[in-house]
């Protein structure tokens, strides 16, 4: 047996929990603040990142889909994949993090119509968000002067990274990348 797809519907964040049908003092607004506060925190940064670029580059989704073959379409139709990294993390360090990557090919969901069982990078273009900012007083991942995003061509990683699963910084400014801020994200998709 198959189960269909779960259609979701937008929240506004005052949706209550319930019990017996009858709404609790608990609003999902109360879950965000306490899931998803820590900015800094690599899992969340990641999607927020994924957000930003969303915005800069004029994907048209309503909702985020976690498990599919690239994260966005831009409005001129182009596959990216969003990958970020920062310097400061929410947690104590001794020192900067070194900055990476991901960049590890991957099969693809099943039911995605282009999956073939093979290992790829599946979409056309990779942005690199790096959160460049270094001061912890002063650190906000909503201050979109504080990204900086390193475009690069899928064809450039598959013929310099090959199957390299992970990418440093000083490895992907070898590859020339476009180095964009976030205005300058769209301009460069709506060109391409």
């Amino acid at each position: 047996m198959t189960l269909p797809k779960i259609d979701t519907k937008l929240k506004s964040g005052l949706e209550c929990f319930e019990v017996n049908q009858n709404p609790t003092e608990h609003c999902l607004i109360n879950f965000w603040q306490w899931n998803q506060s820590d900015l800094l925190e690599n899992r969340t940064r990641g999607i927020l990142a994924e957000y930003i670029v969303k915005v800069a580059i004029g994907d048209n989704s309503t909702q985020r889909t976690e498990w599919d073959n690239y994260d966005l379409i831009s409005n001129n139709g182009k596959k990216v994949e969003v990958k970020s990294s920062s310097y400061l993390q929410s947690w104590e360090q001794d020192k900067h993090s070194k900055i990476s990557f991901s960049i590890a090919k991957s099969i693809g969901v099943k039911d995605h119509p282009e999956y073939d069982g093979k290992r790829r990078r599946w979409a056309d273009y990779y942005v690199f968000c790096l959160l460049k900012h270094k001061d912890q007083n002063t650190v906000n991942p909503l201050d979109l002067n504080q990204w900086e995003f390193y475009i690069v061509d899928k064809l450039a990683l598959d013929k310099h990274c090959q199957d390299q699963k992970v990418i440093n910084l000083n490895s992907l400014l070898k590859l020339n990348p476009t180095i964009a801020s976030f205005r300058m994200l769209k301009k460069y998709f709506s060109r391409i």
